[in-house]
């Protein structure tokens, strides 16, 4: 007999199968005349299996078409997972999908790169890209955008490729990794364990710059978010309130809680 446990929202399911309710959003905001940012989330609709997909990708400001690189990732990790989705997992394993996004995602990149040289223009973006398998999370991350994990505090799990350098006398922090950089990808990438009831947010610094964590962890235990819909209201309330505090960037973000 398979055992029964109680997840942290009372919810009874069965040992080892996890579920996730999420939102996604992209917004130009107040001040920018277009939105460079995009965001994805996608998961599988078999039953038994959590296998997910969050991703932000923030188009660099200063470069004026950069909303083609955030589209290139975007639509590329998009088309990864429609096409594992039917694989996984009776004709892939956990570890082989893992390398096959890897892989993706360099392509991606060097696609990027390769635009950038034959058009003569510089486009770029971050990627901050959550894959959720079973039990198990798992990141690659490219830039400054961040994903951060809430539990019984605010955590962020994703380094911020940055480096800070002195300009008239004053430091300025530069962002020191992004896709399309460099032929060669470099990029993050680590794993943990997931538990029921914590949550993850995806999001670019345009909603997580201005964003308090005391703010942010009482809007996430204060809602309890029980549903895809009510994911997508967090996310409406966190994108309102960094718009009030005077963000004039771009926003997004994947909100998933796992239960």
């Amino acid at each position: 007999m398979q055992k029964e446990i109680y997840d942290l929202s009372g919810v009874l399911r069965k040992a080892g199968v996890m579920r996730k309710y999420a939102g996604c959003l992209s917004v130009k905001g107040n001040y920018r005349k277009k939105n460079q940012d995009r965001a994805c989330c996608l998961s599988s609709s078999k039953k038994g299996i959590l296998f997910a997909v969050g991703c932000v990708c923030d188009g660099i400001g200063s470069f004026a078409q950069s909303e083609i690189a955030a589209e290139m990732i975007q639509v590329g990790i998009e088309r990864w997972f429609l096409g594992m989705e039917p694989l996984y997992p009776e004709n892939i394993d956990e570890e082989s999908l893992l390398d096959d996004l890897d892989m993706t995602i360099r392509e991606l990149n060097e696609l990027i790169w390769t635009y950038r040289k034959e058009n003569g223009i510089d486009i770029g973006c971050t990627m901050s890209l959550l894959v959720l398998l079973n039990e198990k999370y798992h990141v690659f991350h490219v830039g400054d955008s961040k994903i951060l994990l809430i539990d019984d505090r605010v955590s962020q799990i994703t380094k911020d490729e940055v480096s800070v350098v002195e300009r008239d006398g004053k430091l300025k922090t530069l962002l020191a990794n992004f896709m399309g950089k460099v032929e060669e990808l470099w990029m993050n990438q680590s794993s943990g364990s997931l538990v029921p009831g914590e949550t993850f947010l995806v999001g670019s610094d345009g909603l997580v710059k201005r964003l308090r964590e005391d703010i942010l962890f009482d809007v996430i235990r204060r809602k309890n978010v029980q549903s895809d819909t009510e994911a997508e209201d967090v996310l409406k309330y966190l994108i309102r309130y960094v718009m009030e505090m005077g963000e004039k960037d771009n926003i997004s973000g994947v909100l998933i809680r796992i239960v």
